[in-house]
């Protein structure tokens, strides 16, 4: 890969440099047309990270940014008779702790760990006395207190996970529990599923050096001179075009492009979750995508963005393309940096393009 892009570099360099091949007169390009994914909220209670997506499968980290603490994750898939599974881990990603049992407000409990970090004991039970308790921890077989497991926020997460899964006021909800069975929970929403043009066998459109200094005037960001790109085929009529802008400390955006078959481009329409609306329709950040990469066997655009470098916050998503926008297909977000393993954001957009696999 470095290979191909230094060979891309060198390639660059020696290249004329023809006239640019705006599709619309310079010095900027029109903005993408805007378009935004109705993503469910997100959120915070104490020490509580919640989240549920649009088929209502939800996640929770709890974290308190204690080196020293442990994190606690938990999921649960929408259907009534789902059960959550939680999974107690050192925090940063530090491993799993040894084997321990559950103390909770100074007693020992019924509840333990495995040394995979697996919850041993009924997952409902045991979130509803965190719910209920003002301190937790994990002791070791030879009494070592192997860290505390937050609770503060811990109720009014549950509940808030409750309500968005429908169960409250059932027997299925942890903290807002009722009479009513399990069955009466609605079923989820079937994934959407984003349908895309017919893939061709024809060879990606190429930009030229021009194009690709014009293609990094276009954001005020861009200040390194490095002229690196990739370009993947979209369909019969479209080549996808990512476009090095700069590298910050641990990494960098792309400027992606939508290149026609006459070799002209435009900044590509990449349809935005709703939260993060606030863009204006002329910002660069519209079109740019931090270490963006393109999976020409699923078809799917991606970006993922560390909010540090220790990745325990940090956002990443995947766009299908329809024939004219780039359609959100998933997204995972984490905002506060806690300490939560590297990369485990909490989903809050699936489709049928790219599901949730939690299992790697």
């Amino acid at each position: 890969m470095f290979g191909f892009i230094l060979a891309q570099s060198l390639a660059l360099a020696a290249t004329p440099s023809p006239e640019p091949r705006f599709l619309a007169a310079p010095p900027r390009p029109p903005a993408p047309r805007a378009s935004t994914a109705n993503v469910p909220d997100a959120a915070q209670f104490g020490d509580w990270s919640v989240a549920c997506d649009n088929i209502r499968y939800c996640e929770i980290l709890a974290a308190d940014g204690n080196t020293r603490a442990l994190t606690l994750y938990v999921s649960r898939m929408a259907p009534g008779t789902a059960q959550p599974i939680v999974k107690v881990q050192r925090s940063f990603g530090d491993g799993t702790p040894s084997a321990a049992y559950i103390e909770i407000d100074g007693r020992r409990s019924d509840f333990a760990i495995d040394s995979e970090g697996n919850l041993i004991g009924p997952p409902a039970a045991f979130l509803a006395a965190l719910a209920k308790a003002n301190s937790a921890q994990a002791i070791g077989r030879d009494g070592e207190r192997l860290g505390a497991i937050p609770v503060m926020g811990a109720s009014a997460a549950l509940r808030w996970m409750d309500d968005r899964q429908k169960r409250a006021d059932t027997v299925s909800a942890i903290v807002a529990k009722g009479t009513r069975p399990a069955n009466s929970v609605p079923p989820p929403p079937p994934l959407p599923e984003v349908v895309m043009p017919e893939m061709s066998d024809a060879p990606p459109q190429q930009l030229n050096a021009q194009d690709v200094r014009d293609i990094r005037a276009i954001s005020d960001y861009c200040d390194d001179d490095r002229e690196i790109f990739e370009t993947y085929r979209l369909d019969a009529k479209h080549t996808v075009g990512l476009v090095f802008c700069f590298l910050a400390a641990y990494q960098g955006p792309d400027i992606v492009v939508v290149i026609d078959e006459d070799g002209g481009w435009e900044p590509a329409s990449i349809e935005q979750p709703s939260h993060r609306a606030e863009f204006e329709p002329n910002s660069p950040w519209r079109y740019m995508l931090t270490t963006a990469d393109y999976n020409s066997e699923d078809r799917l655009l991606t970006f993922w963005s560390k909010g540090r470098g220790l990745a325990d916050c940090g956002s990443s998503g995947s766009w299908a393309w329809d024939g004219e926008v780039f359609r959100l297909t998933a997204w995972q977000e984490l905002d506060p940096c806690r300490g939560a393993p590297p990369g485990l954001w909490l989903s809050r957009w699936q489709t049928a393009n790219d599901p949730l696999d939690r299992s790697q």
